[in-house]
């Protein structure tokens, strides 16, 4: 879990690395056990079919020679099955994931209203259907080998020694050779058991050689090259980030998302996105972030290419809401801190950054105030928030942060006009003196800005203040006006004046 916090959202993109950290997650702790109770089983077992030999031996060495003779094909063909059940492994993990994707689907709240809404199910249960039926295909395909297999590494010891040894003690016995009949009979006892310590050690090799393959998968994850966290501060504060013809293609795409797209952000400077979904809005940002490696093209924070940064130390300085923000189930003071509070100092902290965002924190649902769990998940007292009460709480994480440069990727969808012109408010009187990027479809709010980006299939198209871009009367002008009569209508007059702009 500590190493997937450097790995760059673009590897995610790539169904095989998802296999890979996926099979790593679900041998982590369980594999890791598993095999060393296996491995222990093993030498016990070895011990005591070797244990067994030697008193064997010292009965009649021929024995020896019986007993000896199969092990190696018995290995060989053990070796075998354990290959059968990695390839088994290996080839099932990505149906195995889809179905249980889908299941996930059908218990997860935040699928619920569309399988309500929409007739998905049918098409959601054949596709499980079909992964659990090509599962079955090829586990059955393996099974049979891995039996065949396993037959042969039993058999080859179990039937095939401990035959020859009877009959060798038999015909001994018969023809008198030699007088010690009682220590033959004995050592009939003494082969059965070693046959069946044999046998053991066999089932536990092959589940070795299985489980041994299959940690591989983990190893390679834990051994994956990735950046080295320092543990001191790389970056100090963030003056300015440079794009430098940047391009951009999400992995296994056609086409690029960004394409040479160059501008500069400075601290304290105002920026808005604007254009239509799908422009490259929000990939724009989180290359900011470094959260994707650019395709071509520099970014270059402070005058450093940003590849030669400490991510960790480099983003402690952003604030940011995404439009994909997510809460998690803990209590609401710990979903805006990020940590455990440990005094008033920062629950009053917590309650200060919730107001400026405009969470309600005398809601009657919140029945532990700030120590009330969002979510019921694992409280039946928990608070199930809306999606504009999430959003709130998120802006409100980036009030707790104070950073140096804010990111806000239309933090505002879920709210109205009204409760969307009060935070922005707050959000600029809070950040006078900080970088802010911010991504809006409500062209009112981009008037707050010193300087407007208007993007269209991964280009800025046009770029400038409100006036100078109205003045163009291009794609922005356009837009802007297809709005306008919706926001005179509920927003009030003084958003129309935001950073020095009046109504025309």
């Amino acid at each position: 879990m500590d190493i997937s916090d450097s790995i760059t959202l673009s590897e995610y993109e790539d169904p095989k690395f998802y296999d890979s950290y996926t099979k790593a997650l679900e041998q982590c702790v369980d594999q890791a056990m598993k095999l060393l109770i296996t491995f222990g089983k093993f030498i016990g077992n070895i011990v005591a079919m070797v244990m067994t030999l030697v008193i064997v031996i010292s009965v009649d060495p021929i024995l020896l020679i019986m007993v000896l003779a199969p092990i190696g094909a018995s290995f060989y063909f053990g070796k075998k099955a354990g290959d059968c059940e990695f390839k088994l492994n290996q080839e099932t993990t990505r149906n195995r994931r889809e179905a249980d994707y889908i299941k996930r689907v059908f218990y997860e709240k935040k699928y619920a209203g569309e399988l309500r809404l929409y007739d998905m199910q049918t098409l959601l249960l054949e596709r499980q259907e079909k992964a659990v039926e090509d599962n079955y295909k090829t586990t059955l395909f393996y099974r049979m080998k891995t039996a065949v297999y396993s037959f042969w590494a039993f058999g080859s010891y179990s039937v095939i020694a401990t035959v020859a040894s009877y009959v060798y003690v038999a015909f001994m016995i018969k023809l008198g050779i030699r007088s010690d009949v009682a220590s033959y009979v004995a050592m009939i006892n003494a082969l059965a058991f070693s046959s069946s310590q044999f046998k053991d050690a066999m089932t536990n090799g092959i589940a070795i050689r299985k489980d041994a393959a299959i940690f591989s998968n983990l190893r390679e994850f834990l051994e994956m090259p990735r950046k080295k966290i320092t543990g001191k501060p790389d970056i100090w504060d963030v003056r300015e980030i440079v794009f430098d013809h940047v391009t951009f293609t999400y992995p296994g795409a056609k086409t690029p998302t960004l394409r040479d797209v160059s501008f500069t952000w400075r601290k304290g400077e105002r920026i808005a996105l604007v254009g239509y979904n799908g422009a490259g809005k929000t990939t724009l940002v989180k290359l900011i972030m470094g959260l994707y490696p650019v395709t071509s093209g520099r970014i270059l924070v402070n005058g450093r290419d940003i590849n030669d940064i400490d991510m960790t130390s480099y983003r402690e300085h952003f604030g940011t809401v995404f439009q994909d923000l997510q809460v998690f189930a803990m209590t609401l003071a710990e979903n805006v801190l990020l940590y455990r509070p440990e005094g008033e100092k920062d629950y009053e902290m917590a309650r200060n950054a919730l107001v400026k965002a405009q969470f309600d924190v005398n809601n009657k649902g919140l029945t532990k105030v700030l120590d009330t769990v969002i979510s019921r998940e694992f409280d039946d007292d928990g608070f199930v928030c809306s999606g504009g009460q999430a959003q709130k709480i998120a802006i409100a994480r980036v009030f707790f942060k104070n950073p140096d440069m804010v990111i806000l990727d239309e933090p505002s969808s879920a709210l109205d006009p009204l409760a969307e012109y009060n935070m922005y408010v707050n959000m600029m009187k809070a950040s006078e003196g900080k970088g802010v990027i911010f991504i809006s479809h409500r062209l009112s709010s981009a008037r707050m800005a010193q300087h407007i980006f208007m993007m269209r299939q991964g280009e800025i198209i046009e770029q400038g203040t409100h006036e100078e871009l109205m003045k163009l009367q291009g794609e922005y002008y356009n837009m802007f006006q297809l709005q306008a009569q919706n926001y005179q209508e509920s927003l009030p007059e003084e958003m129309f004046e935001m950073g020095g702009v009046c109504c025309e």
